[in-house]
């Protein structure tokens, strides 16, 4: 076995027992016990179009495992920002990935959290936080403050366990699920969102 298969295979293990830990002192936070796997995150990484054009923030990064799918689609480092709420989780992502820009924050504030220059130029919001364990007010907030940093065609990429929409209670919002993986432990899907009227 290689040594970068090697590293994988360690950052992985420490990733699951981080998470695990992490989902044992706030289940609804996290939503699963796990990251996602890395069949999802490059399932969802795969649906970016013109990855290294792209200026990505990802909210609810966790371990970094999406993050690290974006990095090998294309999206260039220093076009990539990721947002994650729980300290201990933004601490590993720090560490594991330091060439990024890091912010351990809470994505409903994200207007207020990014660098000078990004808020209004945002082309997608790539989401892993758990949205369907939310109450409607608070998933409402986080996404109409991905919208408010993103350019008027933005849109935001949402990956979930649910084959139904997370949002399908916000009106103002127009979703289509792009990505299924029925053979993912739970099954995993990845929805785009946009803008009512700029979908019209």
């Amino acid at each position: 076995m290689g040594l970068a298969n090697v590293q994988e295979r360690d950052i992985r293990s420490r990733e699951n027992r981080l998470f695990f830990r992490r989902w044992l002192a706030n289940p609804t936070r996290l939503g699963t016990l796990a990251p996602i796997t890395p069949r999802l995150a490059a399932l969802a990484a795969s649906l970016l179009k013109n990855p290294a054009q792209q200026r990505i923030v990802e909210i609810g990064a966790g371990t970094g495992r999406l993050t690290r799918a974006l990095l090998a689609a294309g999206v260039l480092p220093e076009n990539l920002i990721v947002v994650e709420l729980d300290p201990d989780l933004c601490d590993f992502l720090s560490k594991s990935l330091p060439d990024l820009t890091v912010i351990n924050g809470d994505a409903a504030c994200l207007p207020d959290l990014l660098p000078s220059g990004w808020s209004g130029a945002v082309t997608t919001v790539v989401s892993v936080v758990p949205l369907m364990y939310l109450d409607k007010q608070v998933r409402s907030n986080i996404i109409n403050a991905c919208f408010d940093v993103m350019q008027p065609d933005g849109t935001i990429l949402h990956v979930t366990y649910s084959p139904k929409s997370p949002l399908s209670t916000l009106s103002s919002y127009y979703g289509i699920r792009e990505g299924s993986l029925w053979v993912n432990i739970p099954p995993g899907f990845v929805w785009r969102y946009h803008k009512q009227d700029a979908h019209s």
